[in-house]
């Protein structure tokens, strides 16, 4: 794949999946379906990303001020301000341009797995692939990583589909990580 260009993510609600949508500068665009399932696996995958980078510089918190109990807190707080402002440097605005050439097809496949592994350069290189016919690779950088991740929140949010995907731990609501099989009343 060249350089990437745009990145777009929406919900369609008749197919109750995501479409993400890329385009490069050359002028390629590829699409896939995303379940709720698989937006929750990649969101791990993203998320492991986050948890290598180097924590918020511009965040700076006495140790006197903050017991030592709450260090899990002030983490997702740097986490959250430093995500904050990558997405501030983003441009959300501008109208995705779609393009006619579709190197993997008219229609949109559907994701099956997700990986992450470096690139020659070092930098993380985000594998996502089908199950039948070729995928794709993009290197994430951290103003791609963080736009995804907000892309992701801002959408699932949108769709209704009430998954946790925020930096920050949220109290009595436990997120997708703990989610398991339905219980059942005895």
């Amino acid at each position: 794949m060249s350089q990437m260009h745009q990145m777009q993510l929406s919900y369609v609600s008749t197919e109750d999946r995501l479409l993400f949508r890329i385009n490069t500068k050359a002028r390629q665009e590829f699409r896939f379906w995303m379940t709720r399932r698989y937006v929750m696996i990649l969101w791990h995958s993203l998320n492991q990303l986050l948890a290598k980078g180097e924590p918020a510089a511009a965040v700076t918190v006495p140790e006197t001020a903050v017991p030592t109990l709450v260090d899990p807190l002030v983490e997702a707080a740097k986490k959250e301000i430093k995500h904050q402002e990558f997405v501030s440097q983003a441009d959300f605005k501008t109208e995705y341009q779609g393009s006619t050439y579709l190197p993997l097809g008219e229609r949109p496949a559907l994701l099956f797995s997700v990986g992450i592994k470096p690139a020659a350069n070092g930098a993380a290189m985000l594998c996502l692939n089908p199950e039948e016919g070729q995928g794709i690779e993009m290197v994430l950088n951290e103003q791609i990583l963080h736009s995804l991740c907000q892309l992701i929140i801002d959408t699932t949010t949108k769709a209704g589909w009430c998954l946790n995907f925020a930096f920050l731990p949220r109290s009595g609501n436990p997120g997708p990580a703990a989610e398991g099989p339905p219980q059942g009343l005895n």
